[in-house]
């Protein structure tokens, strides 16, 4: 196994499916020998079920039910712990991320030899689609007090590869949101690269 991509989710049953099936169909198209590990939070839409009936469709799926809702980090946390592949990854379940990155982010850790690839919104040729500016602002401002440990210019999106090695043994805070800025802290790695994505959220539905 190359990639482990884990997935929390909690009320995500319909934008999981889709999901599914764009991360599946990189991973046929690029060759990446791929598995996916979502983390259900006892969604009360059923998000765990669906996802576990998609297990018949998928190979190397895996679906995690936990008793409640115990957070994000927890959740990546929880799925590291059975992930069989070199390269650890983490996405949002709501189509925020796009799994079209996924083939170019696994590609500077496979050939580029980086061991923390990060899905930046800040770096030039990033953006976001769909955050008002309060929404901004609040990113930004977490961003900005962040700087005080690390230089990377996006250390709270939840999209990113790491190397299985830089991660193993390492004691990181199951609490909170930000993994990410945990794994930068406390990780054994040599070299970052951040890649540009475009965040898209969808307020259809506010």
């Amino acid at each position: 196994m190359e990639l482990s991509i884990v997935i929390p989710t909690y009320n995500e049953k319909e934008n999981i499916q889709i999901l599914l099936r764009k991360i599946y169909q990189e991973f046929k198209k690029h060759k990446i020998k791929g598995e996916i590990i979502v983390i259900d939070d006892n969604s009360p839409d059923n998000t765990g079920k669906v996802t576990e009936s998609l297990k018949k469709k998928y190979n190397n799926l895996q679906v995690i039910h936990r008793k409640g809702k115990l957070g994000l980090s927890s959740a990546v946390l929880e799925g590291w712990k059975i992930a069989k592949g070199g390269v650890w990854g983490v996405m949002d379940a709501d189509l925020s991320h796009p799994p079209e990155k996924i083939f170019e982010m696994f590609s500077s850790i496979k050939k580029e030899k980086y061991d923390l690839i990060i899905g930046s919104r800040y770096v030039k040729g990033g953006k976001i689609i769909g955050w008002g500016l309060k929404r901004k602002l609040m990113s930004k401002g977490a961003t900005f007090f962040a700087k005080v440990f690390t230089k990377v210019k996006d250390p709270m999106t939840g999209f990113f590869m790491v190397r299985k090695r830089c991660v193993v043994g390492k004691k990181l805070n199951p609490r909170g949101f930000k993994i990410l800025l945990e794994v930068i802290l406390k990780a054994d790695y040599k070299n970052i690269k951040e890649v540009p994505i475009t965040f898209i959220i969808d307020n259809s539905d506010d």
